[in-house]
């Protein structure tokens, strides 16, 4: 079985980000399993190679990428579809709403659907207009070098490196709105915590969103309590969920939220929200009211202050959850989606 899998999200700024990580993982897994796939790599989604199935890792709602027809099968990765269940704080212009329209044309063409959770199904169903038959959740997982680890050596020289606080929370992800980082920073103050952020677009100064974080970092008057990164490497990622005390994902909606899994792997106690599939993936985490900044800060000051005997039950049994998710099990549950199509075509 022949499968060509589109690779230019690694070549664009998506390569820092989520989905940049899952196209590389995914592409590196699936090199495993050549007694049943056969990879060809391509970087062009409007020009693919010759193959049994296509896999398109990246959905963009609002930019036509994808098209109408094709005479070979085609699986496509929704991550999430956030944009249209919160219209008002994704606003398209007329041009995106163009493309969308081609998109959700040539998406009715598509043979299979992978998405990264049975919340981001229903909201494809609903919102989409998808058939349900043909939707497939798989759940993400964090990667294998994700773990506790004791090298002070290394965990010292990252914390050199970025200027890191002695004690620090942790955020890691993007600056959109379902994110919440307004209430997250109004909740450190409350709190009094030193606030590590890490992300390539949380010091991109031309993003209105950042702007906007710059100056209610001002305005909030906490700006010796914040830590911004920038985006970084693995293997320092790594280091730093296992300097942090907690790791604070407060969110208004998520369509994974693979930061969660991430930082259990390291040990790393959790504070989030259960709203959108976050409910399905939080295992052990500390749950928060995301519109209530000193709910978060009450819950991110008892995961702080916990007693040394909770804190290492909380690790254990968050590190034990963060384990049931694994890239084998992603690799293996794509290749029945890939055998499954090309089966019925």
């Amino acid at each position: 079985m022949k499968i060509a899998l589109d690779i230019s999200p690694i070549k664009t700024g998506h390569k820092v980000r989520g989905i940049g990580s899952y196209t590389e993982k995914l592409a590196e897994e699936l090199q495993k399993y050549k007694d049943q796939v056969e990879l060809e790599l391509f970087e062009n989604p409007k020009s693919p190679p010759p193959a049994d199935l296509i896999h398109y890792p990246y959905f963009d709602l609002f930019f036509h990428t994808l098209t109408i027809k094709s005479k070979v099968n085609r699986v496509v990765t929704i991550h999430d579809v956030i944009p249209l269940v919160f219209p008002k704080y994704f606003p398209s212009g007329v041009k995106g709403y163009l493309s969308f329209f081609f998109q959700k044309m040539a998406l009715k063409n598509v043979d299979a659907v992978i998405c990264d959770s049975e919340n981001s199904k229903n909201d494809i169903i609903s919102k989409l207009s998808y058939p349900a038959e043909k939707i497939h959740p798989i759940y993400l997982a964090p990667g294998e070098n994700f773990r506790q680890i004791s090298d002070k050596k290394l965990l010292s020289a990252v914390a050199r490196k970025y200027k890191l606080p002695k004690t620090f929370i942790l955020y890691v992800g993007d600056v959109n709105w379902n994110k919440n980082i307004a209430n997250l920073l109004k909740a450190a103050r409350v709190a009094k915590v030193n606030l590590v952020m890490v992300g390539n677009a949380l010091i991109d100064k031309n993003l209105l969103q950042t702007q906007e974080i710059d100056k209610l970092i001002r305005k909030l008057g906490i700006s010796g309590q914040i830590t911004r990164t920038g985006y970084i490497n693995e293997e320092e990622l790594i280091a730093v969920y296992n300097l942090a005390k907690c790791c604070v994902l407060p969110s208004f909606y998520e369509g994974f939220g693979l930061p969660v899994l991430e930082a259990m792997a390291c040990g790393t106690p959790v504070v989030c929200s259960n709203r959108g599939s976050l409910k399905e993936i939080a295992g052990p985490a500390t749950i928060c009211q995301p519109e209530d900044p000193d709910d978060i800060a009450a819950k991110i000051i008892s995961t702080m202050n916990l007693s040394k005997t909770a804190k290492e039950s909380l690790s254990q049994r968050s590190q034990k959850h963060a384990a049931a998710f694994t890239w084998q099990k992603v690799v293996s549950e794509t290749i029945k989606v890939y055998k499954n199509v090309t089966r019925k075509n």
